[in-house]
């Protein structure tokens, strides 16, 4: 650029733009300026270049160690991220067409949830008959039914095809535990036996989820998440270790699923954190150079989706979207914006599809390596977090580890605290959502809540051998929480 242009503007520091938000306050002080976020962090608005002075993570480059700045070098622009969209159909002939439908319109991957009835290979030869599985990878999520979809696909498909499938079979018990209050005795003998076999059978194909996502919708902040996180990951790498997997096998067998939450700013620098969390956990547990990497998937959280005012859900998407996709994660789910009410149809899965597609195609994230690298807002955040987050999962560990905090009932209090806060901001207005507390459309019809899959409350079948408080959902529109009285914008 003609330097020439900024020749005719006087330099300006930052204590001038100090001196310059001072002079504006007439007479406020600075301090009043500084909000304190759910984590606990100061969100200064006026941060400087001096954020950046330690050197440290922020002298590294993509593709290196701790791997803040993504574990490729080429970034977005050598794989962009996958689109996994959710297709919450149960009859698999539909959920087959409705397949393929989204994969000819630009989806990337396959999600086997819990919607699709899978009572036989045969189902899952009906979904997925006439679908690439070498192109596209397939991720499949539940919780407790993780291995048992697992087992019927290899049942499904010839030795040959399995063995072609990538993506990750995600078995997370620890999660189930969290969810439903109970686990199976033998679970943990289970997850080794499935990332042994995957990895026999399947080798590209993953098997360990390490999901944050009930722990977010309960109301957790990013620091518990990364936390929990972590402590999950060492909770099976110390279980398989002891059953005679190696190391590095567990950690190559494993994918990370965080939740996306409101807090745009916050939310890249948790993804971005998470990475090199990440990368000093393994390299402590021994894991080698080449394991360290992680596998980094998104989803939309629920917490703040609504169901009045429901088209408001898709900017949170779009917001919620692109604050993951500038973190750096290798695949996302957006889910559609109408999921609040029931069974999505066609038209709003197109649009959550589309959002994506937009991102990569239109406003080309996939040609910039790390969009966020060097901003230095979200590098102090990523900064704190990272720190932050540390010290909450050291905690964990010194208490007995994730299993033993979840029985205790220790992680569900502290999400607790975070999530009743949560609750009095909506309720008081000095959190807003957008169309339910604020700028309210009081013309709008309510119509009736459709049917939603539940899914199975046991981790399959036996007797429980762990039991702990299973955490509550939170959603900030909840009837009593949010009346419609704050007037705002109507």
């Amino acid at each position: 650029m003609d330097q020439a242009l900024f020749a005719e503007f006087e330099a300006a520091s930052h204590d001038d733009w100090l001196e310059a938000a001072r002079v504006s306050l007439r007479g406020g002080r600075l301090e009043s300026l500084v909000a304190r976020s759910y984590e606990g962090i100061d969100i200064d608005p006026l941060v400087g270049a001096e954020v950046l002075a330690d050197g440290g993570q922020f002298d590294t480059l993509p593709g290196q160690f701790h791997f803040r700045r993504g574990a490729s070098a080429a970034g977005y622009r050598g794989r962009p991220w996958l689109i996994a969209q959710e297709i919450d159909i149960a009859e698999p002939r539909a959920f087959n067409a409705a397949l393929r439908e989204a994969l000819a319109e630009g989806q990337t991957a396959i999600v086997l949830g819990d919607g699709l009835r899978t009572d036989s290979p045969d189902d899952l030869r009906r979904a997925l008959a006439g679908i690439n599985l070498r192109d596209n990878p397939v991720f499949i999520r539940s919780d407790s039914r993780a291995r048992r979809i697992y087992r019927l696909l290899q049942k499904a498909l010839s030795r040959v095809e399995f063995g072609q499938v990538r993506g990750c079979a995600g078995y997370d018990p620890l999660a189930n535990l969290a969810r439903t209050g109970m686990m199976r005795a033998d679970a943990l003998e289970h997850l080794a036996a499935l990332a042994e076999d995957a990895d026999k059978c399947a080798p590209q194909l993953g098997s360990i989820s390490v999901g944050t996502r009930v722990y977010h919708e309960a109301g957790a902040n990013a620091v518990q998440e990364l936390a929990i996180a972590l402590a999950t990951a060492v909770e099976y790498l110390r279980a398989l270790d002891e059953r005679g997997l190696g190391i590095d096998l567990v950690a190559s067998k494993m994918q990370v699923q965080l939740s996306i939450g409101e807090n745009f700013f916050m939310e890249v620098a948790k993804f971005r954190a998470m990475k090199p969390l990440w990368a000093q956990v393994m390299r402590a547990c021994g894991v080698g150079e080449a394991g360290q990497g992680i596998q980094l998937h998104g989803r939309s959280g629920a917490r703040n989706k609504t169901r009045r005012d429901r088209q408001v859900n898709l900017l949170r998407l779009t917001t919620e979207a692109l604050a993951a996709a500038i973190g750096g994660i290798d695949s996302l789910t957006i889910a559609p914006f109408d999921e609040a009410w029931g069974k999505p149809d066609g038209f709003s899965r197109r649009l959550s599809r589309n959002l994506q597609l937009i991102l990569q195609e239109e406003v080309r994230l996939t040609e910039v390596i790390d969009p966020a690298g060097g901003a230095w807002h979200v590098e102090r955040l990523t900064d704190e977090l990272a720190r932050r987050a540390w010290g909450r999962f050291q905690a964990i560990e010194a208490a007995g580890g994730m299993l033993g905090a979840l029985q205790a009932g220790a992680i569900q209090r502290e999400i607790e605290v975070v999530a009743e806060q949560r609750r009095r901001d909506a309720a008081s207005g000095a959190a807003i959502l957008v169309g339910v507390n604020a700028y309210e459309n009081p013309e709008e019809a309510m119509p009736a809540i459709g049917p939603r899959v539940k899914p199975e409350a046991r981790d399959e079948a036996g007797e429980p051998w762990v039991t702990a408080t299973p955490l509550v959902p939170l959603r900030l529109e909840e009837a009593g929480e949010l009346p419609r009285a704050s007037g705002k914008g109507v």
